[in-house]
């Protein structure tokens, strides 16, 4: 199928992160002919970028972006940081301005952004890609091919229709989810995780004060692999933390409920359960492995 983007012209990405540049540097690799523009309110993002050939051109200005050429305006900011976003957008917006964003949270605040720039039409969707890296400097290209792509609708329009067309040109697998069923399914499998890293690596700094031993001298394969995704940004995953409360904190609780009861098996030295609790961990853990192969 020809690769028309959705029909998109002009699509601007507010927010030059990892994931913002990403988007903008896959569209120009997978023949995006538009012009792509960029913002940022951290002007030296907003020339590498430039110097990067990630945008055709980018500003720190609201007021001198050519808002007549943009049909696309995606935004790729900190989750706490979109209803300000939106407000500031709004009055610039041409007419039949499509809205999207790329964030890990949607739930209320997708209804909110909806209410906020209506008459626009706002389109919530997750690309499920990223590093643990920030900036557009360490932007990938090709990041989303063979990702999913969450899009969190009520119902199907032609401009979801185009939005989806544009993420499947670019590679990525296009899901639907209602926007309170995907912050249940990624405080999951996705804030839980970031939580237990960034608590893992709290413990040992714990325990290397307490006992006098950097523990961090001694870390193996294992343990650089469970911890990467806490070298993550602080401040994206303090407001992912917070936007997705009531989810991240019921998550949190079952997996103090599985580390209990891990702990009491240990405690009892009960070999049957914890051969019973490991082995069901493990075959679960390598069905992913199958999963995986299967859908290449």
């Amino acid at each position: 199928m020809e690769k028309d983007f959705g029909g998109f012209k002009g699509i601007l990405v507010y927010g030059l992160g990892l994931i913002g540049g990403s988007f903008a540097k896959s569209l120009k690799s997978e023949g995006f002919t538009g012009k792509i523009y960029g913002f940022d309110l951290n002007e030296n993002r907003v020339k590498t970028a430039e110097s990067m050939q990630v945008i055709d051109k980018g500003f720190t200005n609201l007021e001198k972006i050519p808002w007549n050429d943009i049909d696309l305006v995606v935004i790729a900011t900190p989750v706490k940081t979109f209803e300000t976003v939106a407000n500031s957008i709004k009055p610039f917006l041409k007419e039949n301005t499509v809205i999207t964003d790329v964030g890990s949270v949607k739930g209320d605040l997708v209804y909110k952004l909806k209410e906020i720039l209506s008459p626009y039409e706002f389109i919530g969707a997750h690309p499920i890609a990223g590093t643990e890296k920030e900036g557009v400097e360490n932007s990938v290209d090709g990041l989303f091919k063979g990702k999913k792509l969450i899009l969190t609708i009520d119902e199907e329009t032609e401009n979801t229709k185009r939005l989806e067309k544009l993420w499947t040109d670019l590679g990525a697998k296009v899901e639907v989810m209602d926007p309170y069923m995907h912050d249940f399914v990624f405080a999951s499998v996705s804030h839980l995780p970031h939580a237990v890293a960034f608590a893992l690596v709290d413990a040992l700094i714990s325990l290397s004060r307490e006992t006098g031993i950097d523990l961090f001298l001694y870390p193996g394969a294992g343990f650089k692999d469970f911890t990467r995704i806490a070298a993550s940004s602080p401040t994206i995953w303090k407001d992912i933390f917070i936007q997705n409360k009531q989810d991240v904190l019921k998550t949190i609780d079952e997996f103090i409920n599985s580390l209990q009861k891990l702990k009491n098996l240990i405690e009892k030295e009960d070999e049957d359960g914890l051969i019973k609790l490991l082995e069901e961990s493990r075959d679960k853990r390598l069905s992913l492995e199958k999963e995986n192969a299967n859908c290449r």
